[in-house]
């Protein structure tokens, strides 16, 4: 496996579009989400991550294949881990892990990971994960109607390891 982030440029943008909409499908599953029936797709604005230097847009290859995407969001006071999709057909492999391990190695700060509501598998995966990269030194609530978890930590004194 050979698991590398591709910055997603202007020009690449729609197949950012097509994938969103995957993703969007994917997580009704667990968390109802309107589809737009004028334009039959899910509504999900992806212009920040062309417009704002702070919003940061990732292909996800494995070998050279597409295999997802993930979305950051670089704020004054924390990063955001905004969407983690991974297609299908690559679940299961250890992808998602070490893309968020590369992504929390390059960009140092406080981070806050809101987890997918009423989805016991991202719940599960994502407090593994972040258990794993902080030697379980991090924060978990829940909030609101949902009981969403919410994982904050800070990683500025871990050591960066390399690079996408």
């Amino acid at each position: 496996m050979n698991i590398e982030l591709e910055e997603i440029l202007n020009n690449k943008k729609e197949i950012l579009e097509r994938l969103m909409q995957l993703y969007l499908h994917n997580i009704s599953l667990d968390f109802p989400i309107e589809l737009n029936s004028q334009t039959a797709l899910y509504d999900y604005d992806l212009e920040p991550y062309f417009n704002n230097p702070n919003y940061k847009a990732y292909f996800i290859k494995n070998n050279n294949e597409l295999t997802g995407f993930v979305l950051i969001n670089l704020e004054k006071n924390q990063n955001v881990v905004q969407e983690l999709f991974i297609l299908n057909n690559y679940k299961r492999k250890g992808i998602g892990r070490i893309v968020i391990n590369k992504v929390f190695t390059k960009f140092k700060g406080n981070w806050i990971v809101r987890v997918l509501p009423c989805s016991l598998k991202a719940e599960q995966f994502w407090i593994n994960v972040i258990k794993d990269y902080t030697k379980d030194n991090f924060n978990l609530e829940y909030v609101g109607k949902y009981k969403r978890a919410i994982l904050t930590f800070n990683n500025e004194n871990k050591k960066s390891l390399g690079s996408f």
